[in-house]
């Protein structure tokens, strides 16, 4: 945990290097990518190896916990995901904006590796939704289209949530050469493929596509490793309202919604 005060960066200082629980199987353990909601929520979790874990980190329903002294909550596991032989681990975490869903993807192949095609299993190309307090499983995004082209490097990456305060869930993420693509999660048992951009797969096979997509004040800003930044307006009713931000860190939500 790093303090950087955002009008003197060089006064930069550790708060906490914080243990993990796990991992559960024989791989790697260390957070790849941390996701932390602040505001009255107050929450962290830490993408690690085959076992995410969650955080307590300020006032909240949870009793204890800081940024300096975080308290260890739970542990999420998943089949499949992240154990060894998997090829992969937990990669990236983040919360919806009320702080009542966990989001988790993880990482098959690398990002190097063709792992969205239609027969791979669906494990290795979704999105995981679970009770941001408990770690109950509500339910999994699993991406619609195979990525069938030859070598199409794929897994569901880098992504946040649209901040609402409508109560509806929306997700946008770059997913590699499966490219950019929203889904609203309002019901996680049910989730929905509201759009997307899947560009044809590079020729000749080469690492490529988007890398991170996020949603930020109404745009969808788009990574792409071949290609540069592509910008997106995605537009309707399950984006309508959406806040304006100002500045975007998409691993840290400085704020909650009720």
């Amino acid at each position: 945990m790093i303090e950087v005060p955002f009008g003197q960066p060089q006064n930069a200082n550790l708060l906490r290097r914080e243990p993990l629980a796990g991992p559960i199987t024989n791989v790697r353990t260390g957070c790849h990518d941390m996701g932390v909601i602040l505001g009255s929520v107050n929450l962290a979790a830490c993408a690690s190896a085959d076992a995410t874990n969650v955080f307590d980190i300020g006032a909240n329903s949870h009793p204890g916990g800081s940024l300096a002294d975080p308290v260890f909550l739970y542990t999420v596991s998943e089949p499949g995901v992240g154990q060894a032989g998997t090829n992969g681990r937990w990669h990236s975490a983040t919360f919806s904006w009320d702080g009542k869903v966990l989001i988790l993807g993880w990482e098959p192949g690398g990002g190097s590796e063709p792992e969205c095609q239609t027969t791979d299993p669906d494990v290795d190309k979704s999105l995981f939704f679970y009770d941001a307090h408990t770690g109950a499983k509500l339910g999994q995004w699993v991406l619609p289209r195979g990525q069938d082209g030859i070598a199409e490097n794929c897994t569901v990456h880098n992504y946040n949530i649209v901040p609402l305060r409508n109560g509806r869930y929306i997700a946008v993420g770059g997913h590699y050469q499966a490219g950019t693509w929203a889904t609203e999660f309002t019901d996680p048992a049910h989730p929905v493929t509201i759009g997307w951009s899947d560009p044809p797969a590079i020729s000749p096979p080469d690492l490529g596509g988007a890398w991170s997509s996020y949603w930020y004040d109404n745009f969808i800003y788009e990574s792409s490793i071949t290609e540069g930044l592509n910008v997106y307006r995605l537009s309707g009713n399950a984006t309508g309202g959406a806040l304006r931000l100002g500045h975007l860190n998409p691993q840290t939500q400085e704020f909650s919604l009720p």
